[in-house]
């Protein structure tokens, strides 16, 4: 078969372009959403941090069937079966409303006792929530919100979720605004007011996505009835795809979030700095979050059509147009780490810190960028168990004992944490190379 190399790299970035800007999006309108809250009370910033990532780390890891849907999906209409196709789209859908219905409705019922056994802080628990108890009535929107732009990205087509995220992150900069601060004859709600125009802009941004989906106008259309038809053999392999890419999440999230605990115990300014470069990290995670999907859909689409050649090419490409982006990112994060540390910080120290933290990063962006690529072509060939695996052996082998180690036995600063991290990236991406060469994805029936 005669590979096309031109056709492959229009592919790639007509996927990737439209991932990547809907993520920086999402950056931007996260650091302006903080800067709004920032303006509150310690408690208040506190509440709608904490309310907030408990929310998107349970939707996320419960969401994850929108990962099997991806693979199912791009799988489908790559044979031209476009007929199973949306029957995978309208189960995966069905799914996800239902676990929707029934987290939101317990968080909201138990908003206070969740909070209350994370924190001790009467004032938190409080403010949090209220937070979360106002937030969730969006959260029920959230998970069909994420599968449906799963599915979309199956079909190929990722400018409907971009649209769905610009009109939603509008509405939230500007819902934040009048809601927080009492702008425009609204009432100031506070806490409340960033819990409210969250939970709408979440609303809004489902039903964008949702609309494109039902009406058949983004190259797959779900049809209602096929919602309350029930399909064993969709549904199991769904699940057999998504559980392993929940725990994959879950291990991912949960071990960010026990380093933190951990980082903590070094001091203020060492989790300032670490906290601040994490940040500005972050934004560079962006090319790679845009290859992994244009890896996933077109791995899942050429397989379907029998083109392994056409796939293996199309992984290659994304990994190496998502190497030299990040690569760049990475010179800059090594020659002037103190200019772009300023951006988020101006204390002196905690500027010294960061900078010298973003340089060791500096070693970890293209491993990065490969092992998320690569993750993403094996979740679209239907592999989600190796990548789990492999997020399982590096944060368990290498990244939670060696923090623990610098936190609590050598105590050291913490870069030598981010040396940590560095090393724990760079052998997932070996471990990916490897698992991709073994080459069962190419056999893989899902």
């Amino acid at each position: 078969m005669v590979v096309n190399t031109l056709e492959i790299r229009n592919n790639i970035f007509k996927l990737a372009g439209p991932a990547i800007l809907e993520m920086t999006l999402q950056t931007l309108v996260w650091t302006v959403d903080t800067a709004m809250i920032g303006r509150l009370d310690p408690a208040s910033i506190s509440a709608v941090a904490l309310g907030a990532q408990m929310m998107f780390i349970t939707m996320a890891v419960f969401g994850s069937i929108g990962i099997g849907a991806t693979a199912m999906v791009a799988r489908n209409v790559g044979a031209e079966d476009l007929k199973r196709g949306e029957k995978v789209a309208a189960q995966a859908l069905t799914i996800a409303i239902v676990i929707s219905i029934l987290l939101s409705t317990l968080g909201i019922l138990f908003s206070k006792e969740i909070f209350a056994f994370v924190v001790d802080d009467t004032q938190l628990i409080a403010y949090g929530s209220i937070y979360l108890r106002y937030v969730l009535i969006g959260g029920f929107f959230l998970i069909p919100l994420g599968v449906s732009n799963a599915i979309l990205r199956g079909a190929g087509n990722t400018v409907v979720p971009l649209k769905a995220a610009l009109f939603a992150n509008i509405f939230n900069i500007v819902g934040d605004y009048v809601l927080i601060f009492g702008k425009w004859g609204f009432p100031q709600l506070g806490v409340k007011g960033a819990a409210i125009a969250t939970g709408l802009a979440q609303m809004l941004g489902a039903f964008i996505s949702l609309y494109y989906l039902f009406s058949g106008r983004c190259g797959i259309k779900v049809y209602v009835r096929d919602l309350f038809i029930l399909d064993k053999e969709i549904l199991s392999k769904l699940f057999r795809l998504s559980i392993p890419a929940a725990f994959e999440i879950t291990m991912n999230d949960g071990s960010r979030l026990l380093s933190s605990f951990w980082i903590a115990k070094l001091g203020i300014i060492h989790f300032a700095a670490n906290a601040v470069a994490v940040a500005a990290e972050s934004i560079s995670f962006m090319p790679g979050y845009g290859f992994a999907i244009a890896a996933t859909t077109l791995m899942g689409q050429r397989l379907g059509a029998q083109e392994v050649d056409v796939a293996h090419k199309s992984t290659m490409k994304s990994v190496q147009y998502a190497v030299i982006l990040m690569g760049i990112v990475a010179i800059l994060f090594f020659a002037v780490p103190r200019p772009i540390m300023a951006l988020f910080t101006s204390d002196p120290e905690t500027l010294d810190l960061a900078a010298r933290c973003i340089r060791v990063g500096a070693l970890e962006q293209i491993p990065i960028a490969i092992a998320m690529v690569i993750s993403g072509a094996l979740k679209g060939a239907g592999d989600t168990k190796g990548p789990f695996y492999i997020s399982l052996a590096t944060n368990l082998g290498v990244r939670l004992p060696l923090i623990f180690a610098i936190v609590f036995f050598w105590k050291l600063s913490i870069v030598y944490v981010w040396i940590a991290t560095a090393l724990q990236f760079t052998l997932e991406a070996v471990l990916m190379i490897l698992r991709y060469k073994r080459g069962k994805w190419k056999t893989l029936e899902i």
